[in-house]
């Protein structure tokens, strides 16, 4: 995915679906802009759907304040994030993983990004034994992309880019979430 203009997008693959809300999209491209040359990152915020195994994104948050970073490595603050994640789940919305900017990179997880995961997916702190991963890579004022991986069951799945149907429109709720 290529482009300035931020829209939803969707990820599937061993019948796993991944939607990534419009406003996700940009407020990742937002705090990649403002991080220029280091890496940033935030947790996912959304739900999961009632058939098989879905989740929508609909917020991906800005870096906590006491993050860190440089231009190859992130390392995310829990600052604020247990407050922000109270009121998601009084509005229905749950912790579904990780996001972070590789700059001038490729979206794709390194060695240490899934590490970092394994070990989010068995902290029971998380509650997120089956946690998302996306990745911005690229110069998010020109020539970006995303990817989704999912780490479940001792296996990483990285998911492939759904591409719409021509013509065809995707309803979205008031709440941020694709209406099914």
């Amino acid at each position: 995915m290529i482009g300035l203009t931020p829209e939803s997008v969707e990820f599937r693959g061993a019948g796993v679906s991944v939607w990534i809300s419009a406003s996700a999209v940009s407020a990742m491209l937002a705090a990649s802009v403002q991080a220029g040359c280091r890496e940033t990152g935030g947790i996912l915020i959304g739900r999961y759907g009632a058939e098989g195994w879905m989740a929508d994104v609909i917020e991906a948050t800005p870096k906590p304040k006491g993050s860190r970073a440089s231009w190859f490595w992130f390392q995310r603050s829990n600052t604020g994030l247990a407050e922000i994640l109270e009121q998601r789940w009084k509005d229905g919305f749950h912790y579904l993983g990780e996001w972070h900017f590789h700059p001038r990179g490729a979206s794709t997880p390194s060695g240490s990004d899934e590490r970092a995961m394994w070990k989010i997916s068995a902290d029971e702190a998380y509650r997120c034994p089956t946690p998302i991963l996306v990745i911005l890579g690229g110069k998010p004022k020109s020539e970006w992309s995303l990817s989704a991986t999912l780490f479940r069951g001792g296996q990483v799945l990285r998911l492939d880019r759904h591409k719409k149907d021509e013509g065809g429109l995707r309803l979205v709720g008031q709440d941020g979430t694709r209406i099914r």
